[in-house]
């Protein structure tokens, strides 16, 4: 039998049974009634002799104890630890498991979290952000120390709602060349900096390109992708690079690690230069469980690196059009085998040939950066690509007979979303062309609704996503001179909800993302023009008001954001990405910067990533892998499903029915619960001790690795602080040690704190008073 796990663990002790109590008569002395105990200490040279004794009272009518230690008479099921002098539960050659209310565990149990539990078949590890997938049962979740599938601890009922309206993003790391920036008061720099000495200078960890790493080509102006392409369950930041002076034709990918903002590595190959505007698509083409990169070349043809940086292949037939600052996307458009990339009006198979090209629309609005979508809109099951007004659709099977024509063409070519705006189940086709917002019919083409664009402009790719909260999804798109936000009616009206100033003469095309940070069903909007990054809310303040206030006009004014910062861009099709960029379940923003264009030079050049200072941005994915990112083209390893659910139509019940948005997961604003279990030491208590105690998330969102935990003793006072090393999903546990110089004298009475700093912790649970535990007495045969 396996032997249990134990809550906690008594250095060895010698356990004595009633009438062996293994001390010599002339050390016990023992009367009928009234027994009285003397134990006499001294030798036989005359010195002299200390003598203690006590009297113990039983019941005459049982006979006398028969099991005696020290005050106390153990029951039949009960030893005696004579270190202590006290009755514990014999479990024969196991320790009892649980402290406040210990039990033997039975044949194919173990000790787990202090009860007594009857694990799962085997499986491999922990799951993470990334790592989602689980080789155990449902109500298990695998238990990686113990290589056991056990009792999946997550309470879906744990939430915490944040307050309303604090909103506070603060720089977690940032990559490339900082803007010069003279200041006179800390209002003068970007959020975080300081004026120190006339100068802004960084208050957070900022990296600057090493000279062997092809340091000229700092400035990004593509959207940066997010995955996890090292399997180390913390994502990647994935984006090309360029210099100045050829940004179109010799960019350089890069990838750095989320959470730091290290290098993980650069692909500086003078052969395998990309345009340097274009946005990467990543993806598992094979179903190797290894991720693929589609860049888009500075010489017009697609090349494939691996998730190590190593080239693959290029595109052996150069793309067609004018497509720079283009992005691929990837799907399975023959319903098996590897998956496929959608370039533009063209297919390629997972080996880069050509498969198909229709000649139709690219996805593109006005000759500049090809953007088609990929959707199920005629209900087949099998994906069409859109390519601005030009849908295309496709038969038989990749190598053998497959073969595309035009399902339906409705005017010019443009930027596409999909949603079903109707709600019933038939999605509709947005396209953003000419300065334009029109609606049309996805399974024929019949155009809907137009809306033109305030303040001129040809118009962004556009987002989708519920702004307002009334459950129907608005659509949402940057124009020249005004961000727009407009609702559909469903049927043939477009009103607008309200507009922002913005500054974007240079592409007016640029894109955004959109994201509900709080969870309360309004989706805020990420922007960046040629100046500043802003968050809008998704309602403006007063009209949130009842009845509503003045500034409840259709006009969102700086005053009314929720954040703006420098962030410049000379702009193309680029946006901000919301995605768990450091395996920590919650939601970061990431944000290429540029500053080589006179249109967008006041700010820095490279990467930045923002997180909320206070913890309370909702969980996302760890993952956004394509410009025409939509939640389920994509899980979050980074896997490519065979047959893609309707975004529209999934999760049954309450579809994501968004484009270009991350979505924060199962349960509304779900929160983490920490809890530590199983206090105990590992090997002999020496003058050297190790403390191991399980941490445990009983909540439902899971925690990255950092999670403080303090260990205490009642005499000695702190032990020591060590940080968890991977992450804690909803339901699961790891093991913490802490090893150190043996503190003072045995025992210890030893107790652990979780994620509490005396003002709550780095973490919001939803629960917050129960982070510590202890104290249980460790080492008691010591001293």
């Amino acid at each position: 039998m396996r032997r249990p796990l134990l809550a906690f663990t008594l250095a060895p002790t010698l356990l004595f049974a009633c009438g062996d109590s293994g001390a010599s008569d002339d050390e016990i002395g023992v009367e009928e009634e009234g027994i009285a105990t003397e134990t006499t200490s001294g030798d036989s040279t005359g010195e002299e002799a200390s003598t203690t004794a006590t009297t113990t009272t039983f019941d005459t009518d049982t006979g006398g104890c028969e099991n005696p230690c020290g005050d106390e008479c153990c029951g039949d099921d009960e030893v005696c630890d004579e270190d202590n002098l006290a009755c514990v539960l014999d479990c024969g050659d196991d320790d009892p498991c649980g402290v406040d209310d210990p039990a033997c565990c039975g044949d194919g149990e173990i000790c787990y979290v202090g009860q007594c539990v009857t694990p799962g078949g085997a499986c491999s590890e922990l799951s993470c952000a990334t790592q989602t997938e689980s080789d155990c049962d449902e109500g298990e979740i695998c238990d990686g120390e113990l290589g056991l599938c056990v009792p999946n601890l997550a309470n879906e009922a744990c939430t915490f709602m944040p307050e309303t309206g604090v909103f506070d993003p603060v720089p977690r790391w940032t990559w490339g060349a900082r803007q010069p920036r003279s200041c006179d008061a800390d209002t003068d720099c970007q959020k975080e900096e300081v004026c120190t000495e006339g100068s802004c200078e960084v208050t957070w960890t900022h990296h600057e390109i090493a000279e062997d790493d092809w340091p000229t080509h700092v400035q990004a102006m593509a959207t940066p992708i997010v995955a996890d392409l090292d399997g180390d369950c913390v994502p990647e930041v994935i984006f090309n690079s360029y210099r100045p002076a050829d940004w179109q034709t010799n960019g350089i990918l890069r990838v750095l690690h989320g959470d730091t903002g290290e290098k993980l590595w650069t692909l500086g190959d003078e052969a395998w230069r990309s345009d340097g505007s274009a946005i990467p698509a990543i993806g598992d083409l094979d179903y190797d469980g290894d991720l693929e990169i589609i860049n888009v070349g500075g010489d017009s043809h697609l090349y494939l690196i691996d998730h190590e940086g190593n080239p693959v292949w290029t595109t052996a037939a150069a793309y067609a059009g004018n497509q720079t600052s283009g992005a691929p996307a990837i799907a399975n458009f023959d319903l098996q085998g590897n998956a496929e990339i959608a370039y533009g009006r063209a297919i390629y198979d997972s080996d880069g040939n050509e498969l198909w090209v229709g000649d139709g629309g690219f996805g593109t609005n006005g000759s500049y950066a090809v953007l088609s979508c990929v959707a199920d809109l005629d209900g087949d099951l099998r994906p069409e690509l859109i390519g601005g007004g030009t849908v295309y659709t496709f038969t038989g099977t990749v190598g053998t007979d497959f073969a595309g024509e035009v399902l339906w063409q409705s005017g010019g070519d443009g930027y596409c979303g999909v949603a079903d705006f109707q709600l019933d189940g038939v999605p509709e086709l947005v396209l953003v062309r000419q300065g334009s917002i029109d609606v049309l019919d996805g399974p024929t083409g019949t155009l809907l609704a137009q809306f033109e664009i305030p303040g001129g402009g040809m118009g962004g790719p556009p987002n989708i996503a519920d702004f307002d909260g009334d459950g129907f999804p608005d659509i949402g798109l940057a124009g020249g001179a005004r961000y727009v936000v407009v609702s559909f009616d469903g049927v043939e009206t477009l009103t607008k909800l309200w507009d922002a100033e913005t500054k974007d003469v240079s592409s007016n095309r640029t894109g955004s993302s959109v994201f509900d940070f709080d969870g309360d069903g309004r989706n805020e909007v990420i922007y960046g023009d040629e100046w500043y990054l802003r968050i809008y809310p998704g309602v403006e303040p007063d009209c949130q008001l009842d009845p509503p206030g003045a500034a409840c006009d259709q006009d969102m004014t700086d005053d009314e954001i929720l954040f703006i910062d420098i962030t410049s861009s000379g702009t193309r099709v680029e946006y901000p990405v919301i995605a768990d960029v450091d395996g920590d379940f919650k939601a970061e923003i990431v944000v290429t910067t540029n500053n080589n264009f006179s249109a967008g030079a006041i700010g820095d050049s490279g990467i930045e990533v923002f997180e909320d200072r206070l913890d309370n941005w909702v969980a996302t994915l760890p993952i956004w892998n394509q410009h025409t990112y939509h939640i389920t083209n994509v899980d979050a390893k980074g896997s490519i499903p065979v047959v893609e659910d309707n975004n529209w139509e999934f999760p049954a019940g309450d579809p994501y029915n968004s484009y270009r948005r991350n979505t924060q997961g199962g349960v509304e604003n779900c929160a983490p619960d920490l809890v530590a279990q199983d206090l105990t030491t590992v090997g002999m208590c020496l003058s050297e001790v190790t403390f191991s105690v399980r941490v445990c998330n009983q909540g439902c969102l899971g925690v990255g690795p950092g999670v403080d935990v303090s260990f205490s003793e009642a005499e000695f006072g702190a032990l020591g602080t060590v940080a968890t090393e991977a992450a804690i999903p909803a339901g699961g546990c790891i093991s913490v040690e802490l090893t150190m110089d043996a503190p003072g004298t045995a025992p210890y009475d030893v107790s652990v704190t979780v994620d509490d700093d005396g003002d709550g912790g780095a973490f919001n649970e939803c629960v917050e008073d129960n982070n510590s535990f202890g104290p249980v007495e460790l080492c008691p045969n010591i001293g």
